[in-house]
């Protein structure tokens, strides 16, 4: 990640040099208890876990499925949180397939949406080399990525801006799961990426929760929520196959079997949560 910690160096500014915000505060009914948010960062990939694992299965770079880094401008609001989470997401593909220039310019994206809510200053240049220096420790990492949520969440509560955060997450889980599936429309025989997909079916229901909690007053949140349980319905599809035992094991004189498994996800069920999908992206990323 070295390219990546000189860009971060050289365009946010440190403590010191944060300038002074005004906020639009969220004047929303709820109130989502940290608790609950770090259930959903405690269970899904960080974003940088993410980067480290594309790297390691060396995919391939589809700049073309992308969002557009120049719109950044104008977004704001909760649509600006929601892109936060989309651009930093498609600045660690890019950076993970050394796609430099293209990481550079999200990075820019993600610096300008990141001074609107004040927390710029959280994912500094230190911060990033502390998650570079564990990059082979995953357990640490994610530990590392929830803590710094944690501040993200505490600082977008002080200043009123307490609905941001989810926004965040909807908007790096939407666009990962984009990711993947050009991914493998592109190689649909790749287990790896198959296998990422048959994860989603234990994180959506987290995700889903932390929106289910105003659907009675808010518009935007049962658009949401309308579209990720379409999303779920689609993922209920996806199965396991037994393909053969790996081991056997005696507890108590009883044989336990293990058993390799390969998730079977075929072309036109890619196909049909890419269109269950597009329209939650739309609603996200569009001007």
């Amino acid at each position: 990640m070295t390219a990546l910690l000189v860009w971060i160096g050289g365009c946010s500014p440190s403590d010191s040099q944060v300038s002074q915000h005004t906020y639009a505060v969220d004047t929303t009914s709820y109130a989502i208890p940290w608790e609950q948010i770090e259930v959903y960062m405690k269970a899904a990939p960080s974003p940088v876990q993410v980067a480290m694992w594309l790297r390691q299965e060396k995919v391939p770079f589809y700049g073309e499925n992308l969002h557009d880094p120049t719109l950044a401008g104008r977004y704001s609001g909760l649509q600006g949180a929601a892109n936060l989470g989309v651009y930093l997401t498609d600045m660690a593909y890019a950076h993970a397939t050394a796609q430099y220039q293209k990481a550079y310019e999200y990075l820019s994206s993600v610096n300008r949406l990141a001074s609107l809510y004040g927390v710029e200053d959280i994912l500094s240049a230190e911060r990033i080399k502390r998650l570079d220096r564990l990059q082979d420790q995953p357990d640490s990492v994610q530990k590392l990525f929830t803590q710094y949520y944690g501040e993200i969440q505490e600082r977008l509560t002080e200043t009123g801006q307490q609905a941001m955060l989810r926004h965040m997450i909807l908007g790096g889980w939407s666009e990962s799961l984009h990711i993947v599936l050009t991914l493998l429309e592109k190689d649909p025989k790749s287990q790896p990426l198959a296998e990422v997909i048959f994860l989603q079916k234990g994180l959506l229901p987290l995700l889903m929760k932390l929106y289910s909690v105003d659907t009675a007053s808010s518009a935007a949140s049962r658009e949401i929520v309308a579209h990720l349980a379409a999303i779920q319905g689609e993922l209920e599809q996806v199965a396991i196959q037994e393909v053969g035992s790996t081991d056997a094991t005696v507890q108590k004189g009883v044989i336990h079997m293990r058993f390799r498994q390969r998730v079977v996800l075929s072309p036109v069920q890619v196909q049909s949560l890419r269109r269950r999908l597009l329209p939650l992206r739309q609603f996200i990323v569009r001007v």
